[in-house]
């Protein structure tokens, strides 16, 4: 099966919302409680400007809001894996592609 970039936002109960990306092949993969899920979507690296673009949505839990994705990041909520290991928040610029511009989120 294909892996690609998605994204999802899952609250957690001690660190509130957290936004996971990771490649796989549906989002589900990256739940640990999908009653939690606020929805997902899909996202790409840019390596020369160390920046990732979030846009779309998911096909199991719909489209996530912009604003639950800002505040995953004001929070420093953004990993890499569903154990909430290893937060990226302060990797990378964040941004968001609503089609016809691409806006800075951070």
């Amino acid at each position: 099966m294909d892996i690609f970039p998605k994204f999802i936002i899952e609250t957690d109960e001690e660190l509130g919302d957290c936004l996971i990306i990771s490649k796989c092949t549906y989002h589900r993969e990256l739940v640990t409680n999908k009653n939690m899920v606020k929805g997902g979507g899909w996202y790409r690296v840019n390596t020369e400007n160390k920046s990732i673009t979030f846009g779309g949505e998911s096909h199991d839990f719909g489209a996530a809001k912009i604003e639950d994705i800002k505040n995953c990041i004001n929070n420093g909520n953004i990993y890499t894996n569903k154990y909430l290991t290893h937060s990226i928040a302060k990797d990378f610029k964040f941004l968001y592609d609503i089609g016809s511009e691409i806006i800075s989120l951070k």
